[in-house]
């Protein structure tokens, strides 16, 4: 089969590129007496990023075809035209003049070179976007956009970081029930993990939806899961986090946490198992309905809260009888086997003294309700968490440290493409879920038998 147009031979251009970096290198070496160390420095790394660069397109050179026409995949693939396009590589931009096949007249062009490299949204090189994704989780497009510039190898622009999120995100949901089950069955479970606990809680994030709830309020609670794991002493060994936009009743965190939780007793039944949450109904309608195993347990510290304010009403504000009594409980919830009862009944003797104290009735019911999840001192010595400050953190650096940055407001789309990949690489599963990426966009075409190949081959 004749080839559409004459291929060069270019086989002497790697040697030809590296020839002429070790001759740009010998040149700065030579200047080391008549210049600054640091201009030196940065004409160095300019020089093996140029070489590095033009390697890249010589590689991609190599996966591109140049056929008059094709059978593959049962589809018969036409010449179209050949054309200049810009690519993003590691090593920065390059432009790599591919062809493009058609399979229909009129009909989509496609392009060998792309799919046969996997290339992301038709622009970026796999690894150049998994590096955009990793900095752009944590830091804004702008802000991106600058330390890329400042590295001097790939430098994209604020608008191509701000959308590489959100295609891959769409792709992501679209796909997503299978991707979760790929993740949760990775993430390593430690061997010298005892126990094992779930939490969930919700952030209000500034928003772009024009009417939330009645009072017309722009603010929307985002919400995070996290699962944990504890060894024989008590201590934390490793979490996996969980992070979507405002749905209501969190619905799809809520399946993917219990959905987690099945993997994790059928694949470790011996593991202890504790649900830590605040005392939200609709906290523990979830976890102790969807999620039937386990033990509850009434997060401490807003169990203080509650116990505080149920103190101040019976007290003076900021007086040294609060405080002495707020210390003196404290202790006993946390520490006496039987903390929970004589809390409860100290409440009760206080609403007998002051019954027209609304307050203490309302934090009595609060803690009666939640009276079988607050047994604090056999928790700790059993070394059972007692605290949901996992998932709390969690709501502070998976989501108000990025979507809560002044002037920033959110639509579903672009907050929940932050919050998957920001939580995945939190939970360091960037690579496992970026294997599962590439494939959205690896469609290799079979090559024609018995002809050339790929170009200059």
């Amino acid at each position: 089969m004749s080839l559409s147009h004459a291929i060069l031979n270019n086989s002497s251009t790697p040697a030809t590129t590296l020839t002429h970096l070790l001759e740009n290198v010998n040149q700065i070496l030579k200047r080391t007496r008549g210049e600054m160390f640091a201009s030196l420095e940065q004409a160095l790394h300019q020089a093996f990023a140029e070489a590095e660069r033009q390697c890249m397109q010589q590689l991609m050179e190599e996966f591109d075809w140049d056929y008059p026409g094709f059978h593959s995949g049962g589809e018969h693939y036409v010449y179209s035209s050949r054309s200049p396009k810009r690519y993003m590589t590691v090593a920065g931009e390059v432009t790599i003049e591919r062809t493009l096949y058609r399979t229909e007249r009129n009909g989509p062009t496609y392009c060998p070179l792309e799919l046969n490299t996997g290339l992301i949204e038709g622009f970026w090189t796999p690894q150049a976007a998994k590096q955009a994704i990793h900095l752009v989780s944590q830091l804004t497009p702008v802000e991106a956009e600058g330390i890329f510039k400042e590295f001097g190898l790939m430098a994209p622009s604020k608008s191509s970081l701000d959308r590489l999120p959100k295609k891959i995100s769409q792709l992501w949901e679209n796909n997503r029930l299978t991707l979760d089950e790929t993740l949760q069955s990775a993430f390593e479970i430690p061997e010298e993990a005892r126990t094992c606990a779930i939490s969930l809680d919700g952030v209000l994030i500034p928003t772009r939806y024009t009417r939330v709830i009645a009072s017309d309020s722009r603010w929307a609670e985002a919400c995070c899961g996290t699962v944990s794991f504890f060894d024989a002493q008590g201590d934390l060994i490793s979490t996996r986090y969980l992070a979507r936009m405002p749905e209501h009743k969190k619905k799809t965190l809520k399946n993917q946490l219990a959905q987690q939780i099945e993997y994790i007793c059928n694949t470790r039944p011996d593991l202890q198992l504790v649900k830590v949450a605040d005392g939200a109904r609709d906290n523990w309608t979830f976890l102790n309905g969807q999620i039937k195993q386990g033990e509850s347990v009434l997060d401490f510290y807003h169990a203080v809260e509650h116990l505080f304010n149920a103190l101040q009403s019976v007290h003076p504000k900021n007086s040294s009888q609060l405080y002495e009594a707020f210390r003196k409980y404290r202790r006993i919830l946390l520490n006496d086997d039987k903390g929970i009862s004589k809390i409860i009944n100290h409440l009760r003797y206080q609403i007998r003294k002051h019954p027209k104290h609304k307050k203490l009735k309302t934090e009595l019911t609060y803690f009666t309700r939640n009276k079988k999840r607050c047994e604090y001192a056999r928790l700790k010595a059993e070394k059972k968490p007692i605290g949901s400050g996992i998932v709390e953190a969690a709501c502070k650096s998976v989501v108000q440290m990025r979507l809560k940055r002044s002037g920033q407001h959110w639509d579903d789309d672009g907050g929940q493409a932050i919050l998957t990949f920001r939580s995945i690489l939190l939970s360091k599963q960037l690579d496992t879920a970026w294997e599962e990426v590439k494939k959205f966009y690896f469609r290799p075409i079979e090559p024609p038998q018995n002809v050339v190949k790929f170009r200059g081959k």
